[in-house]
């Protein structure tokens, strides 16, 4: 435990703690946001899952529409952000 604490004090002290990546430039559904999504809510979100009747996240307007709310399962600050942009621009599917 006492190297637990040795090895935050090394962290905090240096300041190497990792920052995500920030965002691309120009952020597309198809080629940034629907991988996260693919990758988090595949199950129930996309064709053959239990929710997609209502809320396919593989139309960009949907998640255009929930905005943050799909905050709720994506947790990394990284996909956050990428997200956040794309609400912010207001894009569409593009390739």
């Amino acid at each position: 435990m006492r190297w637990l604490a040795v090895a935050l004090l090394v962290v905090l002290a240096t300041g190497n703690v990792a920052q995500p990546d920030p965002p691309p430039a120009h952020v597309y559904f198809a080629k940034h946001v629907r991988p996260i999504l693919e990758a988090k809510c595949q199950p129930c979100h996309f064709a053959g899952g239990k929710m997609y009747a209502k809320l396919p996240f593989d139309q960009p307007s949907t998640i255009l529409t929930l905005g943050e709310r799909l905050f709720t399962r994506i947790r990394d600050e990284q996909s956050r952000a990428t997200i956040r942009q794309f609400l912010v621009e207001g894009k569409k599917a593009r390739p």
